[in-house]
C-alpha cells in the first residue's frame, strides 16, 4: 500500500511530466505552423525567380528546388526534460538558416522578434526578407558548388 507522502511525490512527478509533454506538444504545433507559413513564403519567392527565368522548381511546397537541389524547411524540436526548444531549419546544400521559437512564442528570424500571432495574421517584411536572403544564398551556393555541401578547396 502506497503512503500519502509517496502518493504526493508521485503525483508531483505526473504533474511535471504532463507539463513537459504539454509544452512539447504546443511547441511542436507552433513549429509545424511556422514551417507551413515559411514554405508558402519561399514558394512565392521561388515563383518570382522562375518568372525571371532562373532555374528553380516551384510547383508546390513539396517540390521546391534551386538548380535541381531540394530546399528543406523542417521543424526541429529538442525536448529533454524539463526543457523544450523549437526552431525551423531552412536548408539547401550548404546554405542554412534557423528560425528560433523563443519560450514566450516570439519568433527570431532576422530583424526584431515577432509574435507567433503577428506571423499568423500577416508575414512581416523582416520575416520575408530573411526568407529571401536564404533563397538567394541557397541559389548562389548551389550555383557555386553544384549542390555539394563542402566543395573541394
Amino acid at each position: 500500500m502506497i503512503s500519502d507522502a509517496t502518493k504526493a511525490l508521485l503525483i508531483n512527478t505526473v504533474k511535471e511530466w504532463n507539463k513537459f509533454t504539454a509544452e512539447q506538444a504546443k511547441f511542436t504545433q507552433v513549429a509545424n505552423d511556422i514551417a507551413v507559413i515559411t514554405r508558402k513564403v519561399i514558394l512565392e519567392q521561388l515563383q518570382f525567380l522562375k518568372s525571371n527565368n532562373l532555374e528553380v522548381q516551384a510547383e508546390s511546397v513539396d517540390s521546391m528546388k534551386a538548380l535541381g537541389v531540394p530546399i528543406l524547411v523542417q521543424p526541429v524540436i529538442e525536448a529533454t526534460f524539463p526543457n523544450v526548444k523549437a526552431s525551423v531549419l531552412l536548408k539547401c546544400a550548404g546554405a542554412a538558416r534557423m528560425i528560433v521559437i523563443n519560450p514566450n512564442l516570439s519568433i527570431s528570424a532576422g530583424g526584431n522578434p515577432i509574435t507567433f500571432e503577428q506571423l499568423q495574421r500577416m508575414v512581416p517584411e523582416s520575416f520575408a526578407a530573411n526568407a529571401a536572403e536564404f533563397v538567394r544564398d541557397a541559389y548562389l551556393n548551389v550555383a557555386r558548388t553544384g549542390g555539394k555541401e563542402n566543395p573541394a578547396a
